[in-house]
């Protein structure tokens, strides 16, 4: 029987609206500037994720952007899209590929490496002669976009265990 809204299954509730939320604020999170840079007090310039990925690739290189594009786009998208398919799959009473929970637990534990990067770039940045870099406010939805990423891959992980374990809340019997 597939588990539904009133289930008592309250694990899987809300998860698309939050994996849409968190896409959301992944797409602002490498579009808006997240870092600002600053020489000789003279040049001013903000840049996105998505501009440092065009920059690498301009200054040929392109092994570095596809390991920035690899972790901070294509991962961080393909997991919301890999928890969305996985809560269509529960929602609909489907069988869930078994090793979809196990692929997104190895995607998240990669998931702040992305943020990492972003520190690097302002790191390196700063050890340059008369530079100064900063990390604007857009980095908050990227970093929003992670944990709502992480909470719902939670969530879909607790509602899989207690569909396992007996079919939601409304089959357990209440504690004394």
């Amino acid at each position: 029987m597939p588990p539904s809204f009133g289930s008592g299954n309250r694990h899987g509730r809300g998860v698309p609206v939050l994996v849409a939320a968190a896409l959301i604020c992944l797409g602002l999170g490498l579009t808006l500037p997240i870092m600002e840079v600053r020489n000789f007090w003279i040049f001013h310039g903000s840049y996105s994720i998505l501009d440092g990925i065009s920059m690498l690739i301009d200054q040929g290189d392109v092994l570095i952007a596809a390991i920035v594009v690899a972790f901070s786009v294509a991962a961080p998208a393909g997991k919301n899209l890999a928890l969305l398919l996985l809560w269509w799959r529960w929602r609909g009473g489907k069988p869930v590929p078994r090793h979809l929970p196990s692929l997104l637990d190895a995607i998240g534990k990669w998931s702040m490496l992305d943020v990492f990067v972003v520190a690097l770039l302002v790191f390196a940045a700063k050890t340059r002669a008369f530079a100064d870099a900063s990390v604007t406010p857009a980095i908050v939805p990227f970093m929003i976009s992670i944990a709502l990423t992480m909470y719902c891959s939670r969530k879909m992980r607790l509602a899989l265990a207690e569909q396992a374990a007996g079919g939601g809340a409304a089959s357990r019997s209440p504690r004394p």
